[in-house]
């Protein structure tokens, strides 16, 4: 777990969102280059949901959401993503040596990072949390994907290019080179999109319940207190 004065400071909320974004725009090409199949609106079949073991095909390899919420200054900002962090982010100097890990190492987590940007331009970064990403909470990811039939929310992109600012935007790849791109209809979300925001971050939050760290940044608050 990270301390307030460890030497490596936590990156800014701005740089993390610029990297997803280019995660987000390189990884799904680097799948086509390589001759997976383009992307479809179906999800590949896989039995993750009811056995917690993916089949190849449907493994996820890429994850990535941001969720923005308007408040009365600026914008509260939850950016979610799956991604390959070093372990004494993960786990705590005791875990580290009890489970005989190398503390040098990096481990696939879900990430998750909470800021806030002000109408002045200023950021600030408010929160940060790691869990370990498992066969298991993959699963739970499936079936969370399977029960809000996200796969006829797909838009392969388009509304990413044509919303300025998004309430929400998600993209998720599979090893086959399917994927689901999926973004608001506008800066604020309907009833329809409010229950699927809800049903993806309500898994997120379980699953850093269950088992995560939390990294708080000094001066911050935590945006699951704040009014969106």
């Amino acid at each position: 777990m990270i301390c307030s004065h460890e030497k490596e400071p936590m990156m800014r909320f701005a740089r993390k969102r610029l990297l997803c974004l280019l995660v987000a725009v390189c990884v799904p090409l680097l799948f086509l280059g390589a001759g997976c199949p383009a992307a479809s609106a179906e999800v590949p079949s896989h039995e993750t949901a009811k056995t917690g073991v993916s089949d190849a095909a449907g493994e996820i390899k890429l994850f990535v959401m941001e969720f923005r919420h308007p408040v009365a200054d600026g914008t509260l900002m939850r950016m979610i993503w799956q991604v390959d962090a070093p372990i004494r982010r993960v786990f705590s100097a005791e875990e580290i040596a009890a489970q005989g890990r190398d503390p040098n190492g990096f481990i696939t987590c879900l990430n998750e990072l909470v800021g806030k940007e002000y109408t002045n331009g200023r950021h600030q970064d408010i929160r940060e949390r790691y869990v370990p990403w498992t066969p298991e909470l993959e699963a739970s990811l499936h079936a969370v994907i399977t029960a809000q039939n996200l796969a006829a929310e797909n838009d392969y992109g388009a509304r990413a290019e044509a919303v300025t600012n998004p309430a929400y935007n998600i993209l998720i790849a599979y090893a086959d080179g399917r994927s689901l791109h999926i973004t608001s209809a506008g800066q604020t979300v309907d009833a329809h999109e409010a229950h699927i925001e809800d049903a993806l971050l309500t898994w997120c939050d379980e699953a850093f319940a269950a088992g995560g760290s939390q990294t708080p940044c000094s001066h911050g608050r935590d945006i699951s207190a704040a009014s969106p």
